[in-house]
């Protein structure tokens, strides 16, 4: 079967690194680290294992970042090589294992991609893994699997960029008859939304800034809606369907970078008086109570600290190149960072589940649906052609493109 994968070798990252500088494509040309392969099909890995068949795949800016070099060289021990890429998906259960119990081939399911205590088998969980957060487990390189945060970035698993992957019982989430395939494929990206927004749940009357308005921005204008918080939301966007999205799903007011001053803006929406600093950019003191960047540049970052009001509290949700953050702001201020990968358990109308099943519940309600983000689909062998349009969003007029593997 085809899959596009990702190889590391220190030739092929050095060359690409240096090529890619004058000319992007390099990052997906025949001397890159990713490439669309013949590999075998998988087969059942133990008794607890499903094989299952991809309908669906997103591309997300995870998968774009390890295309395009960008990931820190902090994540490598945590991966393993060739990985197919894919964690985004609407799939069918194609082969079931003598121990699960509860899905039967022929169901459409989606999964819970991270790869923690539980899916390596082992048996002494982990802190998080023990309260629900697996997507932090302390695990990821131990275990009877290869080192691998998630499906699609570990070589044992597969990913959903190819006709078949494996999962385990643990990751799989049965998906309701009346939710259409491009729903249960766009969960998972709901999830990395969802799930912050309920860790920092946003207070009634507080003024909200949502730095970028990518897929996960917008699921967090989306989510904090459908949960019904009364609060005032600002969005920062640049490119101008992101905007309108922005608009669409519930934002009170959306910035321009381009077109205007954002510290100007800001201190009108949030109050606060503008300071400048003689050799560093402007600070603003009094500002937004709760900030959630979705984007995760050295940029946004700076920014988000210097646009925070005191005692605040900054969601970093995006991820994106290191570089130097002026931590000044954050004493300063008396800020309250808090870092957050994927989704986990969460409390809900009382009771405790999973995050994709608070997704499940709201978009079967009507209360949130992401559907009307998917912009561009393309077949597994366009794979260029979709990093290429992923590169280039607002060129393209993209925000979010998935794979459709049906006629595979």
């Amino acid at each position: 079967m085809k899959a596009v994968q990702f190889d590391f070798s220190v030739a092929r990252y050095a060359y690409t690194r240096i090529a890619s500088r004058f000319n992007p494509r390099e990052y997906y040309g025949p001397r890159s680290c990713v490439s669309l392969r013949d590999v075998p099909e998988p087969r059942l890995r133990g008794p607890e294992w499903l094989v299952l068949r991809s309908v669906f795949s997103g591309f997300c800016g995870s998968d774009l970042g390890a295309i395009t070099l960008h990931d820190s060289p902090t994540t490598q021990p945590f991966t393993s090589f060739p990985f197919t890429f894919g964690h985004e998906n609407a799939s069918v259960v194609e082969e079931v294992g003598n121990s699960v119990s509860g899905v039967s081939v022929g169901q459409r399911v989606t999964i819970i991609p991270p790869l923690g205590c539980r899916v390596r088998g082992i048996e002494t969980m982990c802190a998080p893994c023990r309260s629900g957060y697996n997507a932090i487990c302390e695990n990821f390189a131990e275990g009877n699997l290869s080192p691998g945060t998630n499906t699609g970035f570990c070589r044992d698993t597969g990913g959903g960029w190819s006709k078949y992957y494996l999962a385990h019982e643990s990751q799989i989430v049965k998906i309701p008859e009346s939710l259409t395939n491009e729903q249960a494929c766009m969960i998972e990206n709901l999830c990395s939304a969802l799930y912050p927004v309920m860790r920092a749940m946003p207070e009634e009357g507080e003024n909200v800034l949502v730095m970028g308005c990518g897929p996960i921005g917008l699921g967090v204008i989306a989510s904090i809606r459908a949960l019904g918080v009364k609060c005032h939301i600002t969005a920062i966007e640049p490119a101008e369907l992101n905007r309108c999205k922005a608009k669409e799903k519930g934002a009170d007011e959306v910035i321009d970078p381009s077109s205007e001053s954002i510290y100007e803006r800001a201190s009108k929406i949030a109050g606060g008086k503008i300071y400048k600093p003689i050799l560093e950019k402007h600070i603003l003191m009094g500002g937004f109570d709760r900030i959630f960047d979705c984007v995760g540049s050295t940029d946004t970052i700076n920014l988000s600290f210097r646009l925070a009001g005191g005692g605040a509290t900054m969601v970093l949700i995006g991820i994106q190149v290191t570089g130097k953050i002026d931590w000044t702001p954050v004493w300063m201020k008396g800020l309250r960072v808090i870092g957050n990968l994927g989704y986990g358990e969460v409390v809900y109308e009382g009771e405790r589940t999973h995050c994709f099943n608070v997704a499940i519940d709201l978009i079967l309600k009507g209360k949130i649906d992401m559907t009307d983000l998917i912009t561009h689909r393309f077949s597994i062998e366009e794979y260029k052609r979709a990093v290429e349009v992923n590169t280039n969003k607002a060129k393209y007029g993209a925000i979010k493109t998935i794979f459709d593997l049906t006629d595979q």
